[in-house]
């Protein structure tokens, strides 16, 4: 695979000839220069516009001036487009009010800067093996943390004419903090007059301090530094160690997997049957007095595992034959079909169960999740069933890939307002529906609770009138600026 490595003039004053450990590395002086400034700007932005009470546009503007480091930063600017994933996440605290995603979209923009630096550096091919990639995902994230104590190593080597100064100051100030704390505390239990002057004192200065803000600006710091760690690894790749782990093929036993597959097919075919005899056919063919709707909650989470377990085992039984020939190999993959086949029917069990579990309560945000979920989940057995034929490409970066896909269409969809809608209608149409769940939700759901003012029902018009009696300073901040938040203000009455 190609290596992505800036121009070692840009980088390096000198390169030796046998490559020094990490911290030994010498970086230019003015790549030296950028990277703190990127450290300190990234520090202070993060505490100042992500790390603040409802966080609105600001996060937005963060992801603009990252861009922009970036971009002065990067020799080769097609790296970039990994930042529109993340910009997606970004964009999420603009346009909605739902914060069911922060903490998750923190976790998730660090891992896909991760992976930015290790498509640069390493190179990222769905050829690649599953373990390799995510080895060196792992390792660069790891390694972004190793990387705290550079920029302050940095500081304590440079030269200049006050440094000597400077130490012996901080030295005499440290020696003196001990010596002031015991003679404070001798003279207080002196005096109480001055005991009452020095505890007021403390406390104002501990008045002073918010310890909130004291969080938000150590925050500011991790992230800083974290990003720095990332970006350092990019620079400094080409001198250290990186090691590809690969894991040998195993060529497994055709007549054992098999034997499992065909045993495990065979009890599948006996439930594939129930459903089509029951589940899928009309609701008089039930035994045992149950109805359909009882029928058909039990046993979604079970089937949803059991379809897990089934790609795990697709996986696995494609993995240990792929490389061998002959009847047993071709008896091993058209077991795997049936077996993504039989999956593609519990997949569709489990969707049925849950819409009608849905007709009956109404939309919640883990149902239309969960619905979301078994959609994408059948998109990704439809590339199972070309990797059982031609197992040639990475399916787990596949898998990874639909995943992402999906959890950026929840950051952009209004769920929310989707459930709000859904439950509204079936509370006209009805008269009843789950009101009092859409009531719970964000700002989001704000223009579908609005249409509750036009109710006959006076109860249901305060109800909605209570929904949006919420404290109004959410937008009085530009940083808390939201178009979700800014909307349901505009719809009250």
């Amino acid at each position: 695979m190609e290596e992505c490595i800036l121009p070692k003039e840009q980088i390096f004053n000198s390169i030796p000839t046998n490559p020094p450990k990490t911290e030994q590395i010498i970086i230019a002086p003015q790549l030296k220069r950028n990277l703190l400034v990127y450290l300190i700007v990234t520090a202070i932005s993060f505490s100042f516009l992500v790390i603040t009470p409802g966080a609105g546009a600001s996060v937005l503007i963060f992801m603009i001036i990252q861009a922009d480091g970036l971009y002065y930063l990067l020799e080769k600017k097609k790296h970039l487009i990994m930042l529109v994933p993340i910009f997606i996440l970004a964009l999420n605290a603009f346009i909605s009010a739902n914060t069911m995603w922060q903490v998750t979209n923190l976790f998730v923009g660090a891992v896909l800067y991760g992976l930015m630096a290790l498509w640069i550096v390493r190179g990222i091919s769905f050829k690649d093996t599953s373990v390799d990639i995510f080895i060196c995902l792992i390792a660069t994230v790891c390694k972004a943390f190793t990387r705290f104590f550079i920029p302050f190593k940095w500081g304590a080597e440079a030269k200049v004419d006050s440094m000597p100064i400077f130490r012996r100051v901080l030295l005499g100030v440290a020696l003196s903090i001990p010596t002031l704390i015991f003679l404070t505390a001798m003279l207080s239990r002196a005096d109480m007059i001055f005991s009452q002057a020095v505890i007021n004192f403390i406390d104002g200065f501990f008045a002073l301090i918010q310890m909130r803000m004291v969080a938000r600006i150590l925050l500011g710091i991790i992230a800083g530094l974290y990003l720095f760690g990332i970006l350092y690894g990019v620079f400094t790749s080409k001198n250290e160690s990186t090691t590809t782990i690969g894991i040998k093929q195993i060529a497994g036993d055709c007549l054992i997997i098999n034997i499992m597959l065909t045993s495990v097919l065979l009890v599948y075919t006996l439930f594939v049957a129930i459903q089509f005899r029951y589940l899928f056919a009309p609701s008089d063919s039930l035994p045992y007095g149950l109805t359909f709707v009882t029928y058909a909650r039990r046993g979604f989470f079970e089937l949803l595992f059991l379809t897990f377990v089934n790609i795990a085992s697709i996986l696995m039984a494609v993995w240990l034959t792929k490389t061998q020939t002959g009847c047993g190999a071709k008896f091993a993959k058209a077991s795997c079909m049936y077996l993504c086949a039989v999956t593609v029917v519990l997949l569709i069990s489990s969707f049925y169960r849950m819409w009608l579990y849905g007709s009956d309560d109404g939309l919640t945000r883990m149902r239309l999740l969960v619905f979301g979920f078994l959609i994408f989940e059948f998109i990704g057995l439809i590339f199972t069933f070309f990797y059982i034929a031609k197992p040639k490409f990475n399916i787990v970066l596949v898998y990874c890939f639909i995943g992402l896909s999906y959890y950026l269409m929840l950051n952009l969809v209004p769920i929310d307002r989707v459930i709000a809608r859904e439950q509204i209608n079936r509370y006209f149409a009805t008269g009843h529906g789950g009101i009092h769940y859409a009531m719970s939700l964000s700002p989001d759901a704000a223009p579908e609770i609005a249409r509750l003012f036009y109710s006959d029902n006076e109860q249901t018009r305060m109800y909605a009138q209570a929904y949006f009696s919420w404290p109004t300073p959410n937008n009085s901040n530009w940083r808390q600026w939201n178009f979700s938040r800014s909307r349901a203000l505009r719809l009250r009455r």
